[in-house]
């Protein structure tokens, strides 16, 4: 019995406390909770990348006859065919056996949720991302590791913060923590992942937002050198700006890959929209195939593409063979993400980038603008403009090419290039970002409204009024002195089989004083307003609430916990 009531003491005591988190963190200016929780969620997307990462270096060198990871140039046409058909054919089973609403990964998936879902990640998607995810990556399908990264970073954290029934604005930032965390831990960019989460996801920067993410880089990215160590994913010669005159053909440059990149995201989301029409299960075997026939004619498009990018960085490739992996890498790219294979787009934009820049640079030394010095600069801006043009998002392209290869130089022609390129793809050849056509391509839109984004930061209970008691519609006088005692603001009015209403508690204060001698009140009666009113949880937002009440017609909510199903807590009043 006395070991019953310790338990239940600490039970209760640590209820109370997590609340009072909750009451914390739907405060817009919640900086150090949230950053607590940041370096959490930085720890438990490494720990999810950690395993996948490992489990699919594993199975591809002893599933493929390779020496090494992503080697699939050593493979016969025959394999390099049959591992990519496999590979869809093996997602396709996965798809037919799972629910439609599943079959959505990825950061299309974190984007869509963030949107239209408060950042509420579901756990079938992301069992299809980490299982479709590894599938495709081991068949050498053209993809990039970042979606899986992205999305199953945001659901390690995201889960169990819902489980914890966290306030729906801290869950918003959770998610976009995960994601920066997945990416870091992806690729050793920590800054790259935070901008990326900042620039592409949330599509805001405040420091309530930014704080959090970056100590989520840090921490996953920690973690993942501690098991992978610290090398730079592109290993690249010095490389400099020869002289300030080709500071004009950069720019240029930046112009065509920005055409490049507007052409690439169109033609994309005509595949995917297209691919929409045929059955879920069908899509990824006609993918595996498409990037199969791709594979066998020019290997070194399957897979990420990390072993050819370096030799592109390192100018091992003539100008005649980059200019077919060039377009090959984009026709697997267009079928594989188009057709809905369960991987990023991130590698494979970087891979045709370099290739771009390395065709650029050919075209400059035949012009006599560029020396041999600077091919490996022209293939880094490349990879950086591919980037930043396709997603719309300039600082993300720019720093991640900085933290992957570690080479200061790139940053005065790369900062020229990516605003080229984007504006090129974003103005002149009227493309969005990768990410949001393929969303609109697939029936679904992503809200960018920036008053909207302001109300998800703040949590109900923020703003809410605490000065509310509930009472029946008949009570007696004792109830009335007793209710009043607690100098109420508002009386939330619960009559079963009807709806509830609000009524101020100065009305009552009124008819207490008016009738003293009265026994017994009916609240409908008492003389005053009475306002419609309905629910809405604590851990709603007030874009939520907002939403409920436009919904509704009902200029106030109260707020209530149901953190105990079927016994809910009234919290206090939300009014427009």
């Amino acid at each position: 019995m006395a070991r019953r009531s310790v338990v239940q003491f600490v039970t209760q005591g640590f209820q109370r406390r997590l609340e009072q988190f909750r009451l914390q963190l739907a405060r817009p200016d919640a900086i150090l909770s949230l950053s607590l929780l940041g370096l959490v969620a930085g720890v438990l997307a490494a720990l999810t990348i950690i395993a996948f990462r490992l489990l699919v270096d594993y199975l591809q060198v002893h599933l493929l006859p390779v020496q090494a990871a992503e080697d699939y140039e050593s493979l016969t046409p025959l394999w390099r065919l049959g591992a990519a058909v496999t590979g869809g054919l093996l997602v396709g089973v996965l798809f037919r056996f799972t629910r439609e609403s599943s079959h959505t990964v990825g950061v299309l998936h974190t984007l869509e949720r963030l949107a239209h879902h408060q950042g509420r990640l579901p756990w079938r998607n992301a069992v299809v991302q980490f299982l479709g995810g590894a599938v495709t990556m081991i068949a050498g399908h053209s993809v990039g590791r970042e979606g899986p990264s992205a999305h199953l970073g945001a659901a390690s954290s995201n889960l169990p913060a819902q489980a914890l029934h966290l306030p729906n604005n801290s869950l918003r930032t959770l998610a976009a923590c995960g994601a920066a965390a997945g990416i870091a831990a992806s690729f050793n960019t920590p800054l790259a992942g935070a901008a990326f989460a900042m620039e592409v996801l949330l599509m805001e920067y405040t420091v309530a937002g930014f704080a959090p993410v970056i100590l989520a880089t840090v921490s996953a990215t920690a973690m993942t050198r501690a098991v992978f160590g610290d090398d730079l994913a592109y290993t690249i010669p010095h490389v400099t700006l020869g002289t300030l005159m080709e500071l004009p053909y950069i720019l240029l440059c930046g112009i065509l890959i920005g055409a490049l990149a507007g052409g690439f995201n169109k033609l994309l989301q005509q595949v995917s929209a297209l691919g929409q029409k045929l059955p879920s299960w069908f899509r990824p075997v006609l993918a595996g195939l498409l990037i199969g026939l791709c594979g066998m004619a020019v290997p070194q498009v399957m897979g990420i593409g990390d072993d050819t990018v370096n030799r592109i960085l390192h100018h091992d490739l003539g100008v005649q063979l980059l200019l077919v992996i060039l377009g090959v890498k984009i026709i697997a790219t267009v079928a594989g993400i188009g057709l809905g294979l369960p991987g990023g787009v991130i590698g494979p934009l970087l891979f045709i980038g370099a290739s771009a820049g390395g065709l650029l640079y050919a075209v400059g030394t035949i012009l006599g603008i560029t020396d041999a010095s600077s091919f490996g600069l022209y293939a880094l801006i490349g990879m950086g403009a591919m980037m930043a043009g396709s997603m719309m998002a300039p600082l993300a392209g720019l720093i991640a090419i900085l933290e992957l290869t570690g080479e200061p130089n790139i940053l005065l022609p790369g900062m020229l290039v990516v605003v080229a390129t984007t504006i090129t793809a974003g103005r002149i050849t009227g493309s969005e970002s990768v990410f949001h056509g393929l969303l609109r391509a697939r029936g679904l839109e992503y809200r960018n409204n920036p008053v909207a984004q302001s109300l998800r930061r703040i949590g109900v209970t923020s703003v809410m009024n605490p000065d509310v008691v509930v009472l029946p519609r008949y009570i007696t006088a004792a109830q009335a002195d007793e209710a009043l005692k607690k100098a109420p603001k508002w009386i939330l009015l619960s009559d079963e089989g009807n709806a509830d209403m609000l009524l101020a508690a100065v009305d009552l204060l009124h008819a207490r004083k008016e009738s003293a001698d009265e026994d017994n009140y009916d609240l409908l009666n008492v003389p005053g307003d009475r306002f419609q009113t309905w629910p809405v949880d604590m851990g709603a937002t007030l874009q939520e609430a907002q939403e409920k009440m436009a919904s509704t017609g009902s200029r106030m909510l109260y707020v209530i916990s149901q953190t105990v199903p079927g016994v809910p807590r009234v919290y206090g009043v939300v009014s427009a």
